[in-house]
């Protein structure tokens, strides 16, 4: 744990798609928690904060943990799906 609290940037892809204990909730807690203010966290996700709060076990640990996240910047890019669209420009190829 000690390595993703002070690794240079700390990128977590596909957040929160599976769900996690409570063990896992109170690590994540302390990640993110220590590298608040001090190192950049980019969290990637298909899902909304919102979200996030109703899959982590403890409500209220999730709430902490989800104001903290949206403290930063957040970048909305759409619905658009890169993997239909190349799949589709496939099919078109091998036509």
């Amino acid at each position: 744990m000690r390595k993703l609290q002070n690794i240079d940037v700390l990128i977590l892809d596909d957040f929160l798609t599976i769900g996690i204990d409570q063990r896992g909730q109170e690590d994540l807690t302390k990640i993110i928690f220590d590298r608040d203010g001090r190192l950049p966290t980019i969290i990637v996700s298909q899902t909304t904060a919102a979200y996030w709060v109703k899959k982590l076990p403890d409500p209220v640990g999730a709430d902490s943990l989800v104001s903290r996240l949206n403290a930063g910047q957040r970048i909305e890019l759409g619905d658009y799906d890169m993997r239909q669209h190349l799949a589709h420009a496939q099919t078109t190829v091998d036509s």
